[in-house]
C-alpha cells in the first residue's frame, strides 16, 4: 500500500514540475509581433474555420501546384506565423479560463476532487499540446499537424465549456446564500 502511495505522489509530483517547467518555457519563448491592444482581444476563441484553414493541405496543394518557389516559400512563413499566432491564443484563452476557475474554486464551498483533478488534467494536457504544436510547427510547419490541432481545439472548446459550467454553478450557489 505505501509503495502504491509513493507511485500516486512521485506521478504527481512529476505533473507539477512539468507543468512548472511547460510554464517557464511557453513565458521564455519569443513572440511574434501581434496585433496592437485593443486591435484583437487575444483570449477570444478562434473559429473552428480558422484551424480548419490553418493546418489544411489544400491551400498547400493548390500554391504547390503554381510551381513558383517564392510563392511556396511565401506563404510556408505566412502560414506557419498564422498558426504559431493560433496556439499562442488557444495558450491565452486557457489560462484565462484556468485563472477564472482558480478564482471562482475559492469560492465554492462543495469542490469535486475528482472533477478538479480532470479539468487540470485536461488543462496539463492542452498546454502540452500547445507546446507541443508550437515548436513542431516552427521545426516542420503547420501542414502535417492538422489532427493534433484540432484535438487541441476541441479539449480548449471542452475545459472553457467546464469552467463556464463550474462558474454558473459558483455564482447560483452565492446567490442562496446571500438570500438565505
Amino acid at each position: 500500500m505505501i509503495e502504491f502511495a509513493s507511485l500516486v505522489a512521485g506521478a504527481v509530483l512529476l505533473l507539477l514540475l512539468t507543468a512548472a517547467a511547460l510554464k517557464g518555457w511557453l513565458a521564455s519563448r519569443p513572440l511574434i509581433p501581434g496585433p496592437a491592444a485593443g486591435e484583437e482581444d487575444a483570449t477570444a476563441p478562434c473559429p473552428e474555420e480558422l484551424v480548419n484553414r490553418v493546418f489544411s493541405r489544400a491551400d498547400w496543394e493548390f500554391v504547390r501546384g503554381l510551381r513558383a518557389a517564392g510563392i511556396e516559400r511565401l506563404f510556408e512563413r505566412e502560414r506557419k506565423k498564422v498558426a504559431l499566432v493560433w496556439v499562442r491564443q488557444t495558450s491565452a484563452l486557457i489560462r484565462r479560463v484556468i485563472n477564472e476557475h482558480a478564482q471562482a474554486a475559492r469560492h465554492s464551498k462543495n469542490l469535486e476532487f475528482s472533477t478538479e483533478i480532470t479539468i487540470f488534467a485536461q488543462f496539463l494536457m492542452l498546454m502540452a499540446v500547445c507546446g507541443i504544436l508550437s515548436v513542431t510547427i516552427q521545426i516542420a510547419g503547420p501542414l502535417w499537424l492538422g489532427g493534433l490541432a484540432h484535438f487541441a481545439q476541441r479539449l480548449s472548446q471542452r475545459v472553457r465549456k467546464l469552467q463556464e459550467t463550474f462558474q454558473a454553478g459558483v455564482l447560483a450557489n452565492a446567490g442562496e446564500a446571500e438570500s438565505a
